[in-house]
């Protein structure tokens, strides 16, 4: 942008508010790693919040800086590329990723992954999945329509975009952690023990090298 006179002064406080946003994002981080499904969701949902904050604390400053600058460097600043090289077209960023992610992603709530693992036995077992895979049906569902169906053109806009987004998976993790405790409570140990450790599904090979470990 080769900001100049007042230009220089907003850049200095949108560098700030980045730092008390990074500072943010850094004090959410959970001490410990939580054990099980339901405390790991509640430590992701207590990070997207921290995410949202930045994003609140970093809005006004870059809306300050952005109206600083010329129509020239505003339309640089537009297409910057994540090199800081201009690019051809605006690019999509992290709404593009955001958006790109299934709703399992989002949630860290994989479904069948879970039933592979857990195994789960008996009606209630059973009813208490079948609610929580509903849950996840109707947690994508909010999620789909917190996606813009056209990337922002401006900065400012597509922070906006983001924080719309990351306040529609907060939404959705509280659509699925009430659904994810009463599965979780219908578990015996040994249902518990193996969904506390689960990880994502792997190829023969890779899990054999696991269990080797």
């Amino acid at each position: 942008m080769q900001p100049s006179g007042d230009q220089l002064a907003a850049l200095d406080a949108l560098n700030d508010a980045a730092l008390k946003a990074r500072a943010a994002i850094k004090a959410s981080c959970p001490t410990a790693v939580p054990l099980t499904p339901v405390a790991r969701l509640e430590a992701a949902q207590g990070r997207l919040e921290a995410v949202i904050e930045a994003v609140q604390i970093v809005q006004e400053p870059l809306q300050g800086f952005y109206d600083a600058l010329n129509e020239d460097q505003k339309h640089r600043f537009e297409t910057m590329g994540s090199s800081g090289a201009p690019a051809k077209a605006p690019p999509g960023g992290n709404i593009a990723a955001l958006c790109g992610q299934p709703s399992d992603d989002a949630t860290n709530v994989p479904i069948e992954r879970i039933a592979e693992v857990v195994q789960p036995n008996g009606e209630a077992q059973q009813n208490a999945l079948e609610a929580l895979r509903q849950a996840s049906r109707d947690a994508a569902r909010e999620l789909q329509a917190s996606c813009p169906k056209a990337v922002p053109q401006t900065p400012v806009a597509r922070l906006d975009a983001v924080k719309t987004r990351l306040k529609a998976m907060v939404e959705a993790m509280k659509i699925i952690r009430p659904r994810l405790e009463a599965f979780y409570a219908s578990l015996n140990d040994e249902q518990k023990a193996k969904f506390n450790i689960m990880g994502p599904a792997q190829s023969a090979s890779a899990g054999g090298a696991q269990q080797n470990e």
